[in-house]
């Protein structure tokens, strides 16, 4: 018997939101004010919420990459620091747009401790991209990470064996991945719905989309 595609998608949903730690989901007086037809926007969510301490909203919003990497390399910053800063706004911005197919932070975490590990032992960065975290859309291969390309057949699939080659490169040059990002089935529609995955929305405004293939995050 085949099974319902439906039912498929209800256990995707179910796996994704189990990668969500329970410390950094939002409180329900927040969730209560958010629904998906509200017309406000979520980009002071993150600060609200409570679940950033003062230092990691000022990672996630001070500094741009190149700032970032430069006071990891300084020692300013750990990437320990930089990667929970950025795995726990990446869970916000989540639960208020839509916008993650996968979540790793475990494995982001493990990363950035390497790299500190590295930086300590070697005395220098491991590359331009030291300890900067950076998101992947679901096109991309990360070994033992699932790709959909947002196809519901392709949920049932064995997770990646091999990385893409952008991936290597992105990993060579000390960059942390911690999540995958929500698309359009193929990439080839204008904005961001994934059946699977629902509707990735707008952070300024929660009634409409993204309005492009790329679901942003705050």
């Amino acid at each position: 018997m085949v099974q319902d595609w439906r039912e498929i998608v209800a256990k995707k949903r179910a796996e994704v939101a189990k990668q969500l730690p329970q410390e950094w989901r939002l409180p329900q007086t927040i969730l209560d004010t958010i629904s998906a037809s509200a017309d406000i926007g979520v980009l002071d969510i993150p600060a609200k919420s409570g679940l950033l301490n003062s230092k990691e909203l000022e990672i996630t919003e001070k500094y741009d990459a190149v700032d970032l990497v430069a006071k990891m390399a300084a020692k300013e910053l750990t990437a320990s620091e930089v990667a929970l800063a950025f795995c726990k706004r990446a869970a916000v911005a989540h639960q208020v747009t839509n916008c993650l197919t996968e979540m790793f932070f475990d494995q982001a975490l493990e990363r950035a401790k390497y790299l500190d590990e590295y930086l300590e032992k070697e005395g220098k960065p491991m590359g331009p991209l030291h300890g900067m975290p950076i998101s992947l859309k679901d096109s991309f291969n990360l070994k033992g990470i699932h790709s959909t390309i947002g196809y519901v057949s392709f949920i049932e699939k064995p997770p990646a064996e091999v990385n893409s080659p952008l991936v290597d490169i992105l990993l060579q040059n000390g960059a942390v991945l911690y999540v995958k990002t929500n698309l359009p089935q193929t990439l080839m529609v204008s904005h961001v719905r994934v059946e699977y995955e629902g509707e990735g929305l707008f952070v300024k405004l929660k009634s409409s989309s993204s309005g492009d293939e790329a679901t942003g995050f705050p």
